[in-house]
């Protein structure tokens, strides 16, 4: 496209005075020198074209990279909600085993107090 920019405008700028019948040394000059402006321009567009679609290019592999990270921070998130889930039971089947051991225990020590009772005083 810039090529075809470039062609209309050496066609405005230097074909049209001359056609026109109004051609001096000067106007050819200062055509030539329009259109040497002009492609400088183009050029410099296409140069600040391209450094934008780089820029683009590293931005959207930035958020490619940003995407992957937040997944795998969501993963870890998940493995941790189910490993606190399951320390969760491991602690409610501990107190149950201690509630249990507890009772085990004072059965044990009431038997122990019975038994000691009924023997009667030694002596």
């Amino acid at each position: 496209m810039s090529n075809a920019l470039r062609k209309t405008c050496l066609f405005v700028v230097i074909v049209a005075p001359l056609v026109s019948g109004c051609v001096r040394g000067e106007a050819i000059e200062m055509a030539q020198a329009t259109a040497n402006q002009a492609l400088a321009t183009a050029q410099g567009s296409a140069a600040a074209a391209q450094a934008a679609q780089a820029s683009a290019n590293q931005a959207q592999a930035t958020a490619q990279s940003a995407g992957a990270a937040a997944q795998s921070a969501q993963n870890s998130a998940q493995q941790a909600v189910a490993a606190a889930s399951s320390a969760q039971r491991s602690a409610a089947a501990s107190e149950a085993s201690l509630a249990q051991a507890r009772a085990d225990a004072r059965a044990a020590l009431e038997r122990a107090n019975f038994q000691t009772a009924a023997r009667g005083p030694r002596g």
